[in-house]
């Protein structure tokens, strides 16, 4: 028995145990305690020896205690209780079936990073999430492995999955749908998924956990570590800044020097191996992140060019918090280590204006943001 089945045997054993029990399952327990109780097996309780100083006995028990007139009114009025019950129980089930019919589960995942097809997320959304499961696959492979050759050609991909969200949630009510979100795409192409999703209400975020080879909720703990953030003041009257965000590889300063030409404003975990499995963590990571961009639209910036080393999780869960009318525009780049240029294209994303996201080169010059059209 490997780790995961004896996981999913003690959780299931538990679920069990502490399940909730409605009124009508103990009213129908009640009743049966109360037949077995009448009609079970007599007793006697029979005392003779010295009571008070005199001798004496004491008799008491269940036969003939009760006349029989009442056992029969009893017993009709448990037998009555019991099957009105089970009725009650039935029309709980079958309205609960319904529920459940109109429950959907959107699960959207994204591949990109390797061109094997691996485990599903599907599979591993849990019992948890109650609906029917309408899987969507994301598909932003090209021809090499973990390399994006053409990136131009993966944006129409991620319009479409955006679309596909809205017709498949027409006719339905909101509180009705969850959409999951779990994938291994390339960092823009994250952050562009997580913009655009980030008004389809109640979503669960799903990453793959490498040590454990398998999809997980973020459930771990909130470690209290946050974002250390340095350089703001010299973001001061600028119209572009460098946005360096390293949560779990350290974004180098000689890397950003071969793309960008303008001040760095960084924001760094102090433990960039600590645990990225808490969703209230990387709420607050957010929270921080925002606000950074708040401030530095107060300064007076215009344009970020984003840079992150992050797990996808909070790329996903980053994106999702950027107020696209409010903030400056941003566009965010791809690390490749192999290339002189170690960030040689990015995305600008549709904010700010920008009605549709568009692909930058960085192959002549520094990283600029195109002329608005």
């Amino acid at each position: 028995m490997n780790w995961n089945t004896l996981d999913f045997v003690v959780r299931s054993l538990v679920s069990w145990f502490v399940r909730a029990r409605h009124a009508e399952s103990w009213i129908f327990r009640g009743a049966v305690a109360a037949l077995v109780a009448i009609h079970g097996a007599n007793w006697v309780f029979k005392y003779s020896g010295t009571i008070g100083g005199e001798s004496g006995s004491i008799e008491f028990g269940t036969a003939g205690a009760v006349p029989d007139s009442i056992l029969w009114i009893i017993t009709v009025v448990c037998i009555a209780l019991m099957l009105g019950s089970a009725v009650w129980a039935w029309i709980r089930y079958a309205n609960e079936q319904k529920r459940l019919a109109r429950k959907k589960v959107f699960v959207i995942e994204g591949r990109g990073l390797r061109d094997d097809d691996g485990s599903s997320l599907k599979s591993a959304v849990p019992e948890s999430i109650t609906g029917t499961r309408i899987d969507y696959m994301l598909d932003l492979r090209q021809r090499k492995d973990g390399v994006i050759v053409e990136p131009e050609d993966l944006l129409p991909p991620v319009a479409a999955m955006k679309t596909w969200v809205h017709q498949a949630q027409k006719g339905n009510e909101r509180s009705d749908l969850t959409t999951v979100y779990g994938g291994l795409t390339a960092v823009p192409l994250t952050f562009l998924t997580g913009l655009l999703l980030d008004d389809e209400g109640d979503i669960v975020v799903m990453d793959w956990d490498r040590v454990a080879s398998r999809w997980r909720l973020l459930d771990g703990q909130d470690d209290a570590s946050r974002f250390e953030i340095t350089g703001m003041e010299q973001a001061g009257a600028q119209r572009e800044v460098v946005l360096a965000i390293s949560a779990s590889y350290m974004v180098k300063t000689e890397d950003l020097a071969t793309t960008f030409d303008c001040p760095i404003v960084r924001m760094t975990l102090p433990d960039l191996q600590s645990s990225h499995w808490s969703q209230a963590r990387q709420s607050e990571l957010a929270d921080q992140f925002l606000g950074v961009l708040k401030k530095l639209d107060a300064m007076g910036v215009e344009q970020v060019h984003l840079v992150l080393a992050a797990q996808n999780s909070v790329v996903f869960n980053l994106a999702r918090r950027y107020d696209k009318r409010n903030l400056p525009r941003v566009a965010v780049y791809q690390f490749e280590r192999s290339q002189e240029r170690r960030y040689p294209w990015g995305i600008e994303m549709p904010v700010a204006g920008v009605n549709v996201a568009r692909v930058i080169q960085t192959d002549e010059g520094a990283a600029r943001f195109p002329e608005r059209t």
